[in-house]
């Protein structure tokens, strides 16, 4: 390694192999690989950034679902409502698409979709408002053509309800997503989204302090 400016850049050199201590606080590139490591000195594997190797694995042009798990459901979509729902995807990325599932629709209503950053724990910055998609009628309903870049960091994708009072409904899992907290402790239903209310025209630019968490809407999105 070495640094320049002190204490200002640390420069990693092109090393194809793990230095033969595994010890807290080891750092490398394999260039083979096109990955960073780093080490905490425990067993196991290291942690990695990079094209491979990582959890959750993209399937370039495929379609993953967010959540990632949880047994299929359906929810009523509260109009003006804004849904953070977690994204990591592992590996440097471009999101192409996204998609959900109109259960029970709903006439002159629309779902909004956009991508927002986060600081590591909450939806933060905008990123991208994809614009809208209609729900008046049942089945999937897609936006493609897209093109944001996304790192291997977390970004939390937003769904928003839009138009007509009523009961829209969307497709949904039964599952708490553990990077998605309260305030205080409740188990009282399924938690995979933050939201915030009173959202109805173009996404803010800031998602804000979200007014709570809650089961929301599923979707799939597609990574290249």
């Amino acid at each position: 390694m070495t640094a320049a400016r002190a204490a200002s850049l640390l420069r990693l050199l092109n090393l194809t192999a793990r230095p033969a201590v595994s010890a807290k606080g080891d750092m490398w590139y394999r260039s083979d690989l096109d990955q960073v490591r780093a080490s905490d000195g425990g067993a196991g594997q290291p942690l990695t950034i990079g094209p491979t190797g990582n959890i959750p694995v993209v399937r370039s042009t495929g379609w993953h679902n967010l959540p990632g798990y949880g047994n299929a459901a359906g929810v009523n979509f509260p109009l003006d409502r804004l849904y953070a729902i977690p994204l990591w995807t592992g590996r440097s990325a471009t999101l192409t698409g996204v998609s959900i599932n109109v259960t029970t629709l709903l006439a002159a209503s629309s779902v909004r979709m956009g991508l927002y950053e986060s600081d590591g724990v909450l939806p933060t910055t905008l990123v991208a408002d994809y614009g809208t998609v209609t729900t008046a009628t049942t089945g999937l309903r897609t936006l493609t053509g897209l093109s944001s870049a996304v790192r291997p960091v977390l970004y939390f994708l937003a769904l928003g309800r839009q138009g007509a009072a009523g009961t829209l409904g969307l497709s949904s899992r039964s599952t708490w997503e553990p990077i998605v907290s309260d305030t205080s402790p409740t188990i009282a239903s399924n938690t995979n989204a933050y939201f915030i209310d009173g959202v109805s025209g173009a996404l803010p630019g800031t998602f804000g302090t979200p007014a709570g968490t809650d089961q929301g809407p599923c979707c799939v999105v597609q990574l290249t």
